[in-house]
């Protein structure tokens, strides 16, 4: 797996940033597909009812591993639709996984996909698509 590439400087971003104090400081990798992945631990910081991580974080989580996806395969893209299903609450509690990946994309739209999970199954779900913008 790959990480990141190396002349992008995403330091202050609130997932990937490793200069942003209150970020989550999240590393991705990529398989040979091009699907974006990371494996993170998330504390009771992020909950939003007692012992439940916000969905709020979740919804984030999952839109940043399906813009790595994009900006993986050469693109920059903005989100502008972004769906989600949650499955069951997540717990602030061991390890999950995010995965995304691409499904399809045309000239100036993306469509792709992602979910976060462990081992007891998957918590959310999501499908977005994403716009290049014009130049």
């Amino acid at each position: 797996m790959r990480q990141n590439p190396p002349d992008q400087d995403y330091s202050n971003c609130f997932v990937c940033g490793k200069a942003n104090p209150i970020g989550l400081k999240v590393d991705f990798c990529y398989d040979e597909a091009g699907a974006a992945r990371a494996s993170l631990q998330l504390s009771e910081l992020f909950e939003g009812y007692p012992g439940v991580i916000h969905g709020g974080i979740l919804s984030t989580l999952l839109d940043e591993v399906m813009a790595k996806a994009v900006l993986h395969s050469g693109k920059i893209a903005f989100t502008a639709r972004l769906n989600i299903i949650y499955r069951k609450p997540l717990a602030p509690r061991g390890t999950v996984h995010l995965e995304g990946q691409i499904l399809s994309a045309r000239a100036r739209s993306i469509q792709t996909q992602a979910k976060i999970f462990d081992d007891g199954g998957i918590y959310a779900e999501a499908e977005a698509v994403f716009i290049v913008p014009r130049s």
